[in-house]
């Protein structure tokens, strides 16, 4: 393994390995979204398991370590944590898909994950939520609390304490794409726990190098059966059924409805500024604000009645304005909710440009 840079940044929190092959492009979003947009220290480490050169700038905080061959995804993670543990290691380890993208202005994503440890010295390992990706780690499930107990995460992101990497060891190479289902098993078998971050969100395009080296199997039935067999025959099948079966504690906070789980999401998101007296927008209110001290504001009139499910209820407006052209300064807005809101524009992008436009450096956005 030959280093391209090893110049030693600031002590970082977090050490972040990317495995690439062949991915030039997407690897260069993902990481410019990453040092765009995280406050939390950190440092990347890129292993490069393809024939195309990556480099980066002087003291840019990456370090890109060329495999020379195309190790797979496990050895390359492997060889990635291998390095870091020789090379001052940060508290905590991160393996991350290059086919990944941190969402503008999401700042704090990491220190949300890195907290969620506190909660709780048994938290082996943590997960973020994401728009492509298996099990509670999908953002349907918006009932449940911000910081919850599963069975597995998925390997597309997996942030865990320095010192688990020892006790647990390497992941298995022995079955393409189920090194993530068992090292949560085994993570589980020592006595740890699983959590999913489910304040921290990132994009996912899913299966890039899958389907480029492996084709239509990656994925696939077939895939999955194997998987499954392989998984049964080292830990047997009632560890396996327990760990795909999305057993966890239930808990005690866990909302039964969909909206009240929603808006408490959103609440313990936004309350914070909200006491503090900012100017919070609640775009596209309907019959009824988040919060009272937000300013809601409706393309319909205050009064006005609603559509479809809510043809009964009042508009609660207290600006009429068009969400892709909001009546505000530049950069002078605190935080902006946007509940149910993309599935009626016409060009998410254009009101995305539009809310950047009047967020503060550091405003909170709210997509749900």
């Amino acid at each position: 393994m030959k280093t391209a840079l090893s110049v030693q940044t600031a002590k970082s929190t977090v050490d972040i390995i990317i495995i690439t092959f062949n991915n030039l492009t997407m690897l260069d979003r993902c990481i410019t979204s990453i040092r765009t947009n995280t406050g939390e220290p950190h440092r990347i480490i890129v292993v490069n398991n393809g024939d195309q050169d990556f480099s980066v700038p002087e003291n840019s905080g990456v370090i890109v370590l060329k495999a020379g061959k195309n190790l797979g995804w496990t050895h390359g993670v492997n060889a990635g944590r291998e390095w870091v543990l020789k090379n001052n290691p940060a508290p905590f380890i991160m393996s991350l898909n290059d086919d990944t993208q941190i969402v503008p202005h999401d700042y704090g994503w990491l220190t949300k994950m890195v907290n969620c440890f506190q909660l709780d010295p048994k938290i082996g390992v943590v997960g973020p939520t994401s728009n492509n990706i298996m099990g509670f780690q999908t953002t349907n499930h918006v009932h449940l609390p911000p910081a919850v107990e599963t069975t597995y995460l998925s390997g597309m992101c997996m942030l865990t304490r320095r010192e688990i990497i020892d006790e647990i060891g390497p992941l298995d190479c022995c079955q393409a794409g189920g090194d993530d289902l068992d090292w949560s098993m085994r993570l589980t078998q020592a006595g740890y726990k699983i959590c999913i971050c489910r304040r921290a969100f990132m994009l996912h395009f899913c299966s890039v190098t899958g389907k480029k080296l492996y084709g239509e199997y990656w994925n696939s039935p077939q895939q999955g059966e194997e998987i499954n067999n392989w998984l049964i025959k080292k830990h047997g099948f009632k560890k396996w059924f327990n760990c795909i079966s999305h057993v966890f504690p239930k808990q005690e906070n866990e909302k039964e409805s969909f909206v009240d789980g929603e808006n408490e999401l959103a609440l313990q998101e936004l309350l914070p500024i909200i006491k503090t007296g900012n100017k919070v927008l609640d775009l596209g209110c309907g019959g009824q604000k988040l919060h009272q001290d937000m300013i809601g504001i409706d393309i319909r009139r205050d009064g006005q009645l609603g559509v479809g499910a809510n043809f009964d209820k009042p508009c609660a407006t207290d600006l009429e304005a068009d969400v892709t052209r909001l009546p505000f300064e530049t950069k002078s807005v605190d935080g902006i909710l946007a509940k149910h809101l993309f599935e009626h524009l016409i060009d998410p992008v254009v009101a995305l440009d539009e809310w950047k436009r009047v967020l503060k450096d550091n405003g909170l956005l709210v997509i749900i």
